[in-house]
């Protein structure tokens, strides 16, 4: 597929606290660790924000900064994907 450079958006950043970055990180290391996700071992933060989507009813969904967002949505991952120890 050929991509122009209209189609990358190029690098996105967030500004997240502490309690952010740690829920982020273990959300992106829980999707890129599935086996049976393959886009998710290679995007695994387009994979959640896309389970996101297609999960949580958009009244559940919280609007606000870009990164309460993306927490809350990683959040909600993890929550429905990771197995007790």
């Amino acid at each position: 597929m050929d991509m122009d450079d209209d189609d990358f958006m190029g690098p996105v950043g967030f500004d997240l606290s502490a309690d952010q970055r740690d829920i982020v990180s273990r959300a992106i290391d829980l999707a890129a660790s599935r086996k049976d996700d393959a886009f998710g071992a290679i995007n695994p933060l387009i994979a959640i924000m896309q389970w996101w989507q297609a999960n949580v009813a958009a009244a559940d969904r919280p609007r606000g900064a870009p990164e309460t967002i993306l927490a809350e949505a990683c959040r909600a991952f993890v929550s429905a994907h990771d197995k007790p120890a």
